[in-house]
Parts: C-alpha cells; sequence; structure tokens
C-alpha cells in the first residue's frame, strides 16, 4: 500500500509541475503560449505541440527567427527568411511550405522561442475551457485526497503491528514472571522439606 500511496503523490505532483511550468511560469516570465494547428513548421514546431512567444520589436527580430504574427483573424507562426527596414516588411516561410508571404511590422505579435512542448497544445486547448479546467482540478484534488487517505490508512496498519507488537511483548513478560513463581514455590518447598528432614534427625538422635 505504501508503494501505491507514493505512486499516487507522484501523479498528483507530476500533474502540478506541468501546469505550473506549461501554462503559469513562462507566462510570470513574458511567455505566451500557443497551440500549432498547422504542418507548416512541422519540422520545428508539430502539430498539436506548445509554442511560447515572446513580445519582441521589429529592430529586435533577425532572418532565421520564427516570429508569431496576425492575418486577418489568424495568428500564425513561421520563419523570418528576409527583412526590408524601409518598407517594414518582413518575408516569412513556413519550414514546410513553398510560397513566402509579406508580414507588416504593425503585425509583428512576438518571436517564438525555438523548442516546442509535443503534444501540450491539444491539452492546453481542452484546459483553456471552464469544464476542462474544473475536470482536470477535480482529478487532481481527488489523486491528492487518495493519497492522503492511504497514507492513513498505512500509520493505522502500523499503529495495529505496534499494538500486537506489545501485546506480544506484555504475554511473554507474563510467561517468564510465571516461571519465576514457580522456582520461587519449588525453593520454598525444598527448604520445607529440608527443615523436615532435619526435624527426622534431631527426633532420631533424641531417641
Amino acid at each position: 500500500m505504501k508503494v501505491l500511496r507514493t505512486i499516487i503523490n507522484t501523479i498528483a505532483a507530476t500533474a502540478v509541475a506541468v501546469l505550473l511550468a506549461v501554462f503559469l511560469l513562462p507566462r510570470f516570465f513574458g511567455y505566451q503560449p500557443y497551440m500549432v494547428v498547422s504542418a507548416s513548421m512541422k519540422q520545428s514546431f508539430p502539430v498539436g505541440s506548445l509554442i511560447f512567444v515572446t513580445d519582441a520589436k521589429p529592430e529586435e527580430i533577425k532572418v532565421g527567427d520564427p516570429i508569431t504574427f496576425t492575418s486577418g483573424t489568424l495568428t500564425i507562426t513561421h520563419r523570418v527568411i528576409a527583412i526590408d527596414a524601409e518598407k517594414r516588411q518582413f518575408t516569412t516561410k513556413g519550414d514546410n511550405n513553398r510560397s513566402s508571404e509579406w508580414v507588416s511590422f504593425d503585425n509583428l505579435q512576438g518571436k517564438a522561442l525555438n523548442f516546442s512542448v509535443p503534444y501540450m497544445g491539444y491539452f492546453a486547448a481542452w484546459f483553456i475551457t471552464t469544464r476542462g479546467r474544473i475536470i482536470t482540478l477535480v482529478v487532481i484534488l481527488c489523486t491528492f485526497l487518495l493519497g492522503m487517505t492511504l497514507g492513513k490508512l498505512d500509520e493505522l496498519e502500523d499503529e495495529e503491528k505496534s499494538d500486537e507488537s506489545a501485546a506480544a511483548d506484555e504475554e511473554a513478560s507474563t510467561e517468564i514472571s510465571g516461571e519465576e513463581i514457580s522456582a520461587d514455590e519449588a525453593v520454598s518447598i525444598i527448604n520445607n522439606e529440608l527443615e523436615g528432614k532435619e526435624g527426622e534427625s534431631n527426633e532420631q538422635n533424641a531417641q
């Protein structure tokens, strides 16, 4: 049961750590998570993965940087292949695309880090819903409660074993004590017998 409790507590702690590492800590350091929904950058950012974008000024962007920008109602992340400072435009292209596009400096949302968390985007898309958050928090809470319950059961089991051990020690002590009483009685009987023999010897001598 202790092994099971350890496994459950580890799962719960890992889930909390993942939530903190993926959703809260990046925001704390100024990174916005985005889910990848297309294969245009699949070599670097596979579909369903989670990427992190930080604010950046157009002057900070270099050729080769992956940037996130808006195009109509879409938010896209492609790699910069050319920069025209006079026209205030980037030329971007998806690593998996054949064609490129012009992106105005004004549409820049930020610079994406060159790594992603595989499949975490699917969970993020579900977690941002009210239902997803409630279910996730309930599952984590129930896991912690289960771990605490198993811990209490382990404590009760240890107490029972301790009580049984104390009872066994007490019984053994009683048995030893009984043997000592029997020994005293044996000594007393022997003394009485010796006294009786001495008395008989004295009577014989008196005769």
